[in-house]
C-alpha cells in the first residue's frame, strides 16, 4: 500500500530527494528539493508566474512534467548557467 507522505529509505533518510514518478504531483518542499532551490524561491516563482501550479483550498501542488515543459518553453540557459525568460 503506497503512502502520500514521504517515507524513509534503508539509510533512514526521507525519500523527498529520491526520483519521483514521472506523472506525480509534488509539494513545494519536494519541488524545491528537485530543483535544488529553497521553498521561498518556489513561492517567489509562483508569485511571478514562472511555475504552473494547482491550488485546492490551502494545498498547492505541482505536476512535474508540466513544470519541465513550462521551464523549457519559457526560459533559456545563458553562459553563466543563469535562467532568463525568453522574449
Amino acid at each position: 500500500m503506497s503512502s502520500d507522505y514521504p517515507t524513509k529509505n534503508s539509510s533512514g533518510r526521507s525519500s523527498l530527494t529520491d526520483d519521483v514518478a514521472q506523472d506525480e504531483m509534488l509539494t513545494k518542499r519536494e519541488l524545491a528539493a528537485k530543483l535544488k532551490v529553497t521553498i521561498r524561491t518556489i513561492e517567489n516563482w509562483q508569485r511571478d508566474g514562472f511555475l504552473p501550479y494547482i491550488k485546492i483550498s490551502s494545498v498547492v501542488l505541482f505536476h512535474w512534467p508540466e513544470i519541465l515543459e513550462h521551464l523549457k518553453a519559457n526560459f533559456k540557459v545563458c553562459r553563466r548557467g543563469v535562467l532568463h525568460p525568453r522574449n
